[in-house]
């Protein structure tokens, strides 16, 4: 029930209904179902409302399409250096430049 139209048939509908409480013989039941029934009438008016505010807005999309990448995604400006070969004494992995330690196990070299 998203479409205006729709909740203005459901609205009909209500509407409808309230009409047709008179023939309940019941005063205290007839009271019941009408004020249970305006109480729906008016929070079908009011969304309907909210709805038609928001559709007035004439608000920026909340998303932007780009037609390229922001940011190439290069692996070649990831490449780490290796330090001659050299591998850790206690994993034997291969030991990073820039680095006092081993990457996999910490252990200082």
């Amino acid at each position: 029930m998203s479409d205006a139209g729709e909740i203005e048939i459901f609205q009909r509908w209500l509407q409808s209904k309230l009409a047709a409480t008179q023939h309940i013989e019941d005063p205290v039941e007839r009271d019941r179902r009408r004020t249970h029934i305006e109480s729906a009438i008016s929070e079908a008016i009011f969304f309907r409302e909210s709805l038609e505010k928001l559709e007035s807005l004439e608000s920026p999309a909340p998303f932007i399409e780009r037609s390229s990448a922001v940011r190439s995604i290069d692996n070649n400006e990831h490449a780490v250096s290796t330090k001659d070969g050299k591998k850790c004494v206690k994993c034997s992995s291969d030991l990073v430049e820039d680095l006092s330690f081993c990457p996999i196990c910490g252990e200082e070299n």
